[in-house]
């Protein structure tokens, strides 16, 4: 994943590599935090000693821990949609399936998200990778009413993280491609 470069006799990361890293590092130890504590008792100092980057690498960077977790999930999401073999853009069903076997995987992330009451940082962040993958063609044009309503990426991603919260709470019985298809049928109204 990250290539060391080297200078001199040192190997060293790129900046966005090391910024990556550093994100990784900081988003893992807040979800080990979340674990043991409550969202509103983890203090920045407390973030910073257990991800071992600091203070000002995160004052330099984020302006709250949400915002960690936007830009890791953001991070991952794009990353995940950028390596399926399907041809670009991606129609509705796809990107839902493709959302939903990402999500299968990180199921225990989301249940400490939501436990913490993260939902709206969840429901933000789906809302600006929907729209980011949009604008760089990843995601077929949606019809004219959704795509000249300003509302509906706000209207679709709180219908989607309330989604998939219910399906992780029902033990994630149909497959990603199920939830795909059923969203579709939801949003526009199709067999």
């Amino acid at each position: 994943m990250f290539r060391l470069q080297k200078a001199g006799n040192l190997y060293t990361m790129s900046p966005q590599e090391r910024k990556q890293l550093n994100l990784n590092k900081t988003y893992k130890a807040l979800l080990d935090l979340l674990a043991d504590h409550q969202f509103s008792d983890i203090s920045v100092s407390l973030l910073c000693r257990k991800a071992g980057v600091s203070r000002t690498y995160y004052y330099r960077n984020y302006h709250s821990m949400q915002e960690i977790i936007s830009c890791y999930q953001e991070m991952t999401i794009e990353s995940y949609l950028r390596i399926l073999p399907h041809k670009m853009p991606l129609n509705f069903i796809q990107l839902m399936t493709a959302y939903f076997q990402l999500m299968q995987k990180q199921s225990e992330e989301t249940r400490l998200l939501v436990n913490a009451g993260l939902t709206n940082t969840l429901i933000k962040t789906f809302r600006i990778v929907y729209l980011y993958l949009t604008k760089q063609g990843m995601i077929k044009r949606l019809n004219n009413s959704h795509r000249n309503n300003k509302y509906f990426a706000s209207f679709m991603s709180g219908a989607v993280i309330s989604t998939q919260i219910q399906w992780l709470d029902q033990g994630m019985q149909e497959t990603p491609a199920e939830l795909g298809r059923m969203l579709n049928q939801l949003f526009f109204l199709r067999k």
